[in-house]
């Protein structure tokens, strides 16, 4: 038997619940504004997830977790589009990682997709009663979903206390140079995070650098407070402007007056399509999603816009090997200018790495850094040669 709803009306913890106690086999899927979720369940265990938020892909949590770096993972992804072997097992054939490594992080990637969603505040979920289909892989993996519903439970709670000391991803912190043990390891986890902060870094900022989900690091980040390493600055404070740099958002479509609903952005991004302006419909329709997020026709056509723009932009900047380089030397020096995806790409640009394995590894979403790096290009910040 199938199910349908939100998240307003059943929440995720009374959701999986269920699905538990029956063992259930099937295909569950969550969608929010701009994410969907594919979850493989055979008998109450997740068999796999899938998802189109770039920070839960296998590749990101190798690198996440010091496994492989950018130019392993780049290397490996070329590989695989010449062969089409499975990207873990080309690992494990060239000795970047072993089976047991596989193993880890795959079921790592199932948890932590599927407690990410234990986090959503809005979303829809759709449950299909189905066989599930055979799925290739380098090992098998599964995990229980009375495991996750009681993991869940524990990471909201959480999360909450996180959200006491750090408000939102926007917050940026101050070191306390004092309390920091003078033999910290400056290439760890920790030592990079109080370098990040110490140069204005946000926590989205240092979320995109480690590629990772948002609660690994928040809660990182979190720890670093209790222990007085260090502490949020006032959010009213005013940041120090160094350089004017020019305003890289998109222009909003106008609505037709004569529609009500989730029909004005659907009619708005209809017609920006229509002009093959998928830059503007994607805009309106993120618009319509922030007002109604639920509303199924903004999603599918989110999905839309979201493919034309990411073929426009790969068609037109990925054409060939171009390598994108800096023409300012002093960019990386303006911290609170930037948005966290600007920060990651222009972090990522040293005059050798093409524009395609850069966004190969990223963990943006492939058409957030495609735009990302069209806004750089098209204001003169960025060029490619």
């Amino acid at each position: 038997m199938g199910l349908q709803g939100t998240l307003n009306t059943m929440p995720v913890t009374d959701l999986v619940h269920w699905l538990a106690k029956r063992s259930a086999t099937g295909i569950l899927s969550f969608k929010k504004a701009g994410i969907n979720k594919r979850l493989t369940i055979e008998l109450g265990r997740v068999i796999s997830a899938a998802s189109n938020d770039a920070r839960e892909y296998f590749g990101q949590f190798l690198i996440n977790f010091g496994l492989v770096t950018e130019d392993q993972l780049q290397k490996a992804f070329e590989t695989q589009q010449e062969t089409k072997v499975l990207l873990g097992k080309i690992l494990v054939m060239t000795g970047a990682v072993s089976e047991k490594q596989i193993h880890s992080i795959l079921e790592l990637k199932i948890r932590e997709g599927v407690l990410d969603v234990f986090l959503w505040d809005q979303g829809m979920f759709e449950f299909q009663d189905v066989m599930v289909p055979d799925e290739p892989s380098v090992v098998p993996v599964s995990v229980d979903l009375g495991t996750l519903e009681t993991e869940g439970l524990v990471r909201q709670k959480a999360h909450l206390e996180i959200r006491k000391l750090i408000p939102d991803n926007t917050s940026r912190f101050t070191c306390n140079d004092g309390a920091i043990p003078t033999d910290l390891d400056q290439r760890s986890a920790n030592g990079v995070m109080l370098q990040m902060a110490d140069q204005g870094a946000s926590a989205a900022d240092i979320i995109l650098r480690f590629h990772s989900l948002d609660f690994p690091i928040l809660k990182n980040l979190h720890d670093l407070i209790k222990r007085g390493w260090l502490s949020t600055k006032d959010a009213t404070a005013a940041e120090e402007q160094a350089f004017d740099i020019p305003e890289l958002e998109i222009v909003e479509l106008p609505l037709q007056e004569e529609t009500s609903g989730p029909d004005r952005y659907l009619m708005a991004a209809q017609t920006a399509m229509q002009g093959r302006d998928f830059d503007q419909s994607v805009s309106v329709l993120k618009q319509g999603l922030a007002e109604f997020p639920y509303d199924p026709d903004l999603c599918e056509a989110l999905e839309l816009a979201e493919r034309g723009l990411t073929e426009n932009l790969k068609s037109e900047m990925l054409s060939d090997k171009r390598v994108p380089f800096l023409l300012r030397d002093d960019l990386l020096r303006i911290s609170s200018n930037w948005t966290p995806a600007q920060r990651y790409i222009l972090s990522r640009i040293d005059g050798h790495r093409t524009l395609r394995s850069i966004i190969m590894v990223s963990p943006l979403k492939e058409v957030e850094a495609l735009k990302t790096f069209h806004a750089l290009i098209k204001a003169k910040l960025v060029g490619l040669r």
